[in-house]
């Protein structure tokens, strides 16, 4: 019997690890779940923060899989297929990533008859959309089997109506829309039904020149630090440099020796207590490649530092 490949895509800060999360929490217990994690930074912190048998993730980091991972992709699929033997495998794209060409390399002839187009699923996050200065969101949606506007709570009701006609204009006329907040859709809503891949065979859709780039445009910053932060120091830099992060998250080690997990999206930031002792502060920030120099000056004169 094929094993079903699922791509979880959407821009960043979408939901995609949230909704990850609670899918597995809720999935059938005898349920063999492959995880493969894409990250755009050369650090995974989706890796720890999905909560899942470390037996059951695999991490591909440092670039997106649509355009220059497919070895890592094939060597991946192998591993799930033969070692974990998975009856389901999903693959969370990054933000910057075109999720039909990630399918159409997973269903590569060398797996036929093996796995199976079980179908791509896309997040967008309601309160902030970014059709017009991130225009990879639309070919996200133009892919999509299911669509999920996400952080619904965050919309009223009259521009909640306007955000989910804009979507429905974009997506595929057969594909399914759910609204909902926090990621949280039923397991079987989602997964338990059959999707075609007819759509990925439009002209418009078609597989990318061999030397596209989705990330061109945007890069990644690194920080890695084995000492404590003043965490309100370091929220007092994201402040600062406003909209020059579209997106961060990581784990810091306070002044007081705990540990939270910080999070932000355009949606805003979230900063929240591990409950246990982390080993080192890893942060990763994504932004335009314009700001990157302006970003990573402001951030590494604080983690240079030898004390708090």
């Amino acid at each position: 019997m094929s094993v079903p490949i699922f791509v979880i895509s959407g821009f960043l800060g979408s939901g995609k690890t949230t909704f990850i999360n609670y899918s597995l929490e809720y999935a059938p217990v005898d349920l063999k779940i492959m995880v493969l994690v894409n990250e755009f930074g050369s650090i995974s912190i989706d890796r720890k923060i999905i909560k899942v048998d470390p037996d059951n993730i695999v991490d591909l980091s440092g670039g997106c899989i649509c355009c220059g991972l497919f070895l890592e992709l094939m060597a991946s699929l192998r591993f799930a297929l033969d070692v974990f033997k998975a009856d389901i495998v999903l693959i969370e794209s990054t933000g910057l990533a075109f999720p039909g060409e990630i399918a159409r390399q997973a269903l590569t002839p060398a797996f036929e008859g093996r796995i199976q187009f079980g179908g791509i699923i896309t997040l967008v996050d309601a309160s902030s959309i970014h059709l017009d200065e991130h225009p990879v969101v639309r070919e996200q949606l133009k892919a999509a089997n299911v669509v999920i506007l996400n952080k619904i709570d965050l919309v009223h009701g009259g521009t909640l109506d306007q955000i989910r006609e804009k979507i429905k204009s974009l997506m595929p006329s057969e594909s399914l829309l759910f609204e909902t907040s926090f990621g949280r859709i039923d397991f079987n809503e989602i997964f338990a039904t059959k999707y075609d891949d007819t759509h990925l065979h439009r002209s418009d859709m078609m597989p990318l020149a061999k030397d596209f780039d989705s990330t061109a445009g945007y890069a990644t910053i690194t920080f890695v630090r084995h000492e404590a932060l003043q965490l309100s120091t370091l929220l007092q830099l994201y402040d600062a440099c406003g909209n020059k992060i579209i997106r961060s998250k990581g784990f810091v080690i306070t002044e007081n020796g705990g540990g939270v997990e910080l999070q932000l999206s355009k949606s805003g930031i979230e900063v929240k207590d591990t409950g246990k002792l982390i080993k080192r502060t890893e942060l990763v920030l994504i932004t335009k490649e314009k700001d990157k120099a302006y970003v990573e000056g402001k951030f590494r004169k604080l983690f240079d530092k030898n004390t708090i």
